[in-house]
């Protein structure tokens, strides 16, 4: 199923590290997760991630399943221990230290700006001229593969310019890997977001700045390019030739530079994942090979030393127990199937975007159980509105509940998203809505995501955990 970034069900984007998408930048807040019901454990646990089922038909709510990005990990941590979380959830501690911004109110309305179309650099596609790696006639290929991988694996430095401090500071980091010797690399969108400066770092110690060439936010995917000479891309297998027990190595530098070049082994646990990720549904393959934040971008490869995958995402908790407790999670990380990410890949390079339909909102299905126990419509929830988007331009609100769309009830909100992603730029959405008990008409018009961004207007979300 087609989704695109304005319309989800649970996480919404932003609510989880991305920022983003969500997105580690400047004024990335993560939102914790909420305060569950007490009821067993076992009803939580939903595609390896945590459904709180509250009665309300939430197609995909994930709260333990976050994106890679490093300054993403620090405040998801640092909220859930605040909150009071037992049981040794978050021994892990975190070193890398985003410098404090002063405290900001945030305005109870924003007024819409115009958004202008970027101008986009066309480009001719290069040649992806990785070579698979030679591997000696050994009963263990990992090492030849590392060897020779290892060269076009790359460090992110991500810097982000702040006006309080009057200049740019390293915010966060992540990975990437070299896709063509004429200086294309390829990481994860969320990585790279919002960011005033990047630098891409070498096993062998050099670095060279880089420029974004685009990204997606949908699928994730980024593309930059570095002007350095001797780049060492790597091969290019295929994901559709992936099967469920094959052997996956990863690299990245989880961590940031402390832990560079860091490899680890598992295995494909699923090749066709339907998962939400920051409010981002897509098809993933699923891993058990060790990734963690400062991950984000690095290459999953198979046997032969080609490239599968683009590590982007790993689950932390599986839900609750019958005390509120944090159920941890283990061995389950998420790689963009290549094939899926090249196609993207080749749009941002050709054209410098990939053109994505949406209004800006993120939203949540009310079942007739639900609605009938808080006394509201039952319909599709507008759960959180992306600033400067059509639905902020139309004022749609959080907590209106769309009763119906050009027509159509209001019922699943699968069927919402596919109906908007088939939607052209440009073109109309007739919204029946209600809100504070009255019924009302709003008229949108959609447009490209990638260019609205995803920030949440006033880091607002709708109350709807009863």
């Amino acid at each position: 199923m087609e989704e695109n970034n304005s319309y989800q069900t649970w996480p919404p984007e932003g609510s989880t590290p991305s920022g983003g998408y969500s997105q580690g930048g400047p004024n990335y807040q993560p939102r914790p997760p909420q305060e569950p019901k007490k009821r067993g454990a076992g009803g939580y646990v939903a595609v390896g991630a945590a459904c709180l089922l509250l009665g309300i038909a939430l197609g995909s709510l994930i709260t333990g399943l976050i994106s890679l990005s490093s300054a993403n990990i620090t405040g998801l941590i640092r909220e859930a221990a605040e909150q009071g979380q037992e049981g040794g959830s978050w021994e892990w501690e975190w070193s890398f230290e985003k410098p404090a911004l002063p405290d900001q109110p945030v305005p109870d309305d924003v007024e819409p700006e115009v958004v202008e179309t970027p101008e986009y650099i066309t480009r001719p596609l290069p040649e992806f001229d990785g070579v698979a790696p030679s591997i000696s006639a050994t009963g263990n290929p990992l090492p030849d593969i590392v060897d020779s991988v290892s060269p076009g694996v790359v460090g992110i430095d991500v810097y982000y310019y702040y006006e309080e401090f009057g200049g740019e500071e390293l915010g966060s980091y992540g990975s990437g890997f070299v896709i063509s010797s004429e200086g294309y690399i390829v990481t994860n969108a969320h990585v790279v977001a919002d960011a005033s400066r990047l630098v891409v770092k070498f096993i062998d110690g050099s670095e060279a700045e880089a420029e974004l060439v685009g990204a997606d936010n949908k699928l994730d995917v980024a593309v930059l390019r570095a002007e350095t000479p001797g780049l060492v891309p790597l091969a290019l297998g295929s994901s559709a030739d992936v099967r469920v027990g094959d052997f996956a190595l990863a690299i990245g530098n989880p961590t940031g530079e402390q832990l560079a070049d860091t490899a680890t082994f598992g295995i494909i646990s699923a090749t066709a994942r339907e998962t939400n990720i920051d409010g981002q549904v897509n098809s993933y393959l699923q891993t058990d090979a060790a990734v963690n934040p400062g991950s984000s971008g690095g290459p999953l490869l198979d046997m032969t030393g080609q490239v599968i995958g683009i590590t982007c995402a790993k689950t932390l908790y599986a839900g609750y127990d019958d005390y509120g407790n944090i159920v941890n999670a283990e061995g389950i990380g998420y790689a963009i199937p290549i094939d899926d990410a090249m196609d993207v890949v080749v749009q941002l390079i050709t054209q410098g975007h990939v053109e994505r339909p949406g209004i800006g909102i993120s939203v949540v299905e009310i079942d007739e159980a639900y609605a009938a126990e808080y006394d509201i419509p039952q319909g599709i929830l507008v759960y959180t509105v992306t600033r400067n988007g059509p639905a902020h331009q139309a004022d749609l609100r959080i907590s209106d509940i769309v009763l119906t769309y050009d027509g159509i009830e209001a019922r699943e909100s699968s069927a919402f998203v596919a109906y908007v992603s088939e939607l052209q730029v440009g073109d109309t959405l007739q919204l029946h809505i209600w809100r504070d008990g009255e019924e009302m008409d709003i008229t949108l018009t959609v447009a490209d995501l990638n260019v609205i961004g995803s920030e949440i207007l006033n880091n607002a979300y709708a109350d709807i955990l009863g």
